[in-house]
């Protein structure tokens, strides 16, 4: 299928109020937890503890919030004001997802034109959302890999944002070796079929199900509460709903910040390595199971 992916990558994503279809598949799991259903493949493999936030002032900044947050929870917890279990709550993240003055500024179509340009302080900013000539909502996909980036370094950190077409480099191994390594990603994506993306989701598994195809798990962006979405790993093409069009890969490429226990742990392991090495007992390091 000719997509002709240099236009696609102009064409705005859809941030408006959500429709859901009959596409949508739910599984019994919650935000953030394992998913329990069998495979006829491979066993599912879902990331936990990736946020699912409540669409705010678009799909972009808010599907992009969603992975933020998950870093925010790993180890850099200087990406939002929150903390903690707070971080789960959209209100709580709502103003660095977009801000107040981003929010009046742009959300009037046209900008209004009696506000100063705001401070790009929120992913909103860096994603260009709503900016004129763009309706309320919708962003740019050229500005993805900077919504991640861009917004990290003015949190402190170092984050990689790489964009991958479906039909251009993007494969199945690839997507699936992210996730193994435990970091969500974005996918661009056409909800309706039409050929045409109009929507953006933190992507979170996967699921090899053998004659079944492969499915990827994602949210909605469009409720807090939602349970994990499975939809068919598919390249975005007329009469496919929530077909791919692209991915964004997200890597922090700063050391993370150990969790109190986990200073705790590691002292904890230093001193019984020192204690199994005088005893002569075999030793494996920290990272390692021993058997």
């Amino acid at each position: 299928m000719n997509v002709g992916w240099a236009r696609l990558a102009q064409i705005a994503l859809l941030g408006c109020l959500p429709v859901f279809g009959d596409s949508i598949e739910t599984v019994c799991s919650s935000p953030g937890s394992a998913v329990s259903q069998q495979s006829t493949g491979t066993d599912p493999l879902v990331i936990g503890e990736v946020p699912a936030y409540s669409w705010y002032h678009g799909c972009g900044p808010t599907a992009v919030g969603s992975v933020i947050g998950y870093w925010d929870l790993h180890g850099y917890p200087n990406l939002f004001d929150a903390s903690g279990a707070g971080v789960y709550y959209t209100p709580n993240v709502q103003d660095q997802i977009s801000s107040p003055a981003h929010n009046a500024k742009y959300d009037p179509t046209p900008d209004n034109p009696n506000l100063p340009t705001p401070p790009r302080t929120s992913i909103a900013d860096f994603f260009h959302t709503s900016e004129d000539p763009l309706g309320y909502g919708w962003s740019y996909n050229v500005y993805a890999d900077a919504a991640f980036a861009d917004y990290a370094a003015y949190r402190g950190y170092r984050l990689s944002a790489i964009d991958a077409f479906f039909y251009s480099g993007f494969s199945w191994d690839t997507f699936t070796s992210e996730i193994n390594a435990g970091r969500p990603m974005m996918f661009i994506v056409d909800t309706s079929g039409s050929g045409s993306t109009d929507h953006a989701i933190p992507v979170i598994g996967y699921d090899d199900r053998g004659a079944e195809g492969l499915w990827y798990a994602m949210y909605t962006t469009w409720s807090e509460d939602e349970t994990v979405i499975w939809e068919p790993f598919r390249g975005i093409q007329q009469g496919s709903p929530w077909g791919i069009a692209s991915a964004t890969f997200v890597r922090p490429l700063d050391a993370p910040v150990p969790e109190p226990r986990s200073v705790v742990f590691i002292v904890v392991a230093a001193v019984l390595s020192v204690a199994v090495r005088r005893s002569g007992t075999r030793r494996c390091k920290v990272s390692q199971t021993c058997k």
